[in-house]
């Protein structure tokens, strides 16, 4: 039964990323003199192929990089701008100074989500007391608008002091953004910045710590690497509990290199991360989401030059969130007065409204249409025997006002 839920899911990635493919990008890093420039790998050969002929800058922000696979833009921050790149012919899209929110902070850490094609990562106020002269840091979750540079602060309150340079990402269902800090696992809600979760990380079996994770919509879990006086093997984590589970291959590499988190090819079914050997190559490894066991091996690493800071084009294609905005919908509903139940539902669902219901969709969990019902009663009762089980959502249209909710089937 497992297996062939995982064929199913394997199946629907790859229905879900027929527009796009799994090209690797990132940047390549010039030894002498120290640049970098645009560029895309094979990661079974590790040939870097260079995206133009422009050295884009001499330093990087490495905490973070993004991959808009809607404009077709490849985002990295410098020293004090971000820089867009078209990932057909790497020319500069944007260039575009941070706009921070306090002189004294800074914007890391950042992710990009496509479920709302925005970028998130954490602000760091550095705050100095006026008496002792120490120095603290307040960190917040934020936006940046990649377009004009603009830094907006979603955290009311300070959520951490600290956090641990092994990564973050974001599950583009659940629209949560998750980091470690102080051995905790921090899930904060992209809506309000208000923690999610935040459970203390826990290695039930092998390993010290767990780092480098990328979430993976193959199978809505975070996968991370295992180590325990080098790298053991590669594990997931229960966001909610903080459990780590150990893949079943054992994995035997002296290190990994920090690299602004792991990358997942949902369609291979692969986790990227970076190892340098004993020789001081870097190799690219590939390691299969079934078992942990490698599946690729390339060094990347020639003349002091190499492949860093790489998203891949597929990773969370058209992620449509399942938990929405509760106080944009307790809005709605307060100028909609509508009623959907029961909740969930087995052959039926009600919708009641105070005025007439122009038009009822159903959406399911990846975005697409699957009923559309063209009404102007009040009450409508909508069969549900041609949906199979799982998570939908129910637009009811009435004047100009649209209510979203969404619905389990049973």
């Amino acid at each position: 039964m497992k297996n062939a839920l995982f064929l199913l899911l394997v199946f629907f990635q790859f229905s879900l990323f027929s527009q796009v493919d799994n090209t690797m990008y990132g940047l390549y890093q010039i030894a002498n003199p120290p640049s970098f420039q645009f560029a895309s790998i094979d990661p079974i050969t590790g040939q870097v192929t260079p995206i133009g002929a422009a050295v884009l800058s001499s330093t990087v922000n490495s905490t973070g990089a993004a991959l808009n696979p809607y404009s077709q833009t490849y985002s990295y921050q410098d020293e004090d701008s971000w820089l867009s790149l078209n990932l057909q012919t790497g020319s500069v899209v944007n260039d575009v100074m941070v706009s921070l929110p306090n002189t004294y902070g800074y914007f890391d850490n950042f992710r990009f989500n496509t479920a709302d094609s925005t970028m998130y990562g954490i602000y760091n106020q550095v705050i100095t007391d006026p008496i002792t002269g120490s120095i603290n840091l307040d960190l917040k979750l934020a936006t940046c608008d990649l377009t004009t540079g603009l830094v907006n602060l979603i955290s009311p309150n300070s959520v951490a002091q600290s956090y641990t340079m092994s990564g973050s990402t974001i599950d583009p269902f659940l629209m949560v953004y998750y980091f470690e800090s102080e051995g905790k696992f921090m899930g904060l809600d992209l809506y309000n910045g208000a923690f999610y979760s935040q459970p203390t990380i826990s290695l039930a079996t092998i390993g010290s710590s767990f780092g480098n994770f990328a979430y993976s919509c193959a199978d809505t879990s975070v996968y991370g690497l295992i180590m325990n006086d080098g790298l053991k093997s590669l594990g997931k984590i229960n966001p909610q509990t903080g459990v780590v589970t150990a893949l079943p291959t054992l994995l035997n590499f002296d290190n990994y290199v920090m690299n602004s988190g792991g990358a997942i090819d949902p369609i291979s079914l692969l986790y990227y991360f970076q190892t340098m050997d004993t020789l001081g190559q870097i190799n690219l490894v590939g390691l299969s989401l079934l078992d942990g066991s490698v599946a690729t091996q390339s060094c990347i690493s020639a003349n002091g030059n190499y492949f860093t800071m790489y998203r891949i084009q597929s990773d969370c294609y058209e992620a449509s969130p399942m938990r929405l905005n509760q106080a944009a919908i307790i809005s709605e509903m307060d100028d909609f007065h509508a009623s959907i139940y029961p909740n969930p539902a087995n052959d039926f669902i009600n919708v009641n409204s105070e005025s007439p219901i122009h038009q009822v969709d159903i959406v399911n969990a990846d975005g697409t249409q699957v009923e559309r019902i063209k009404t102007n009663e009040m009450n409508v009762q909508i069969p549900l025997e041609s949906l199979e089980n799982g998570i939908y959502f129910l637009k009811v249209s009435s004047n100009d006002e649209i209510y979203t909710e969404r619905f389990i089937k049973n």
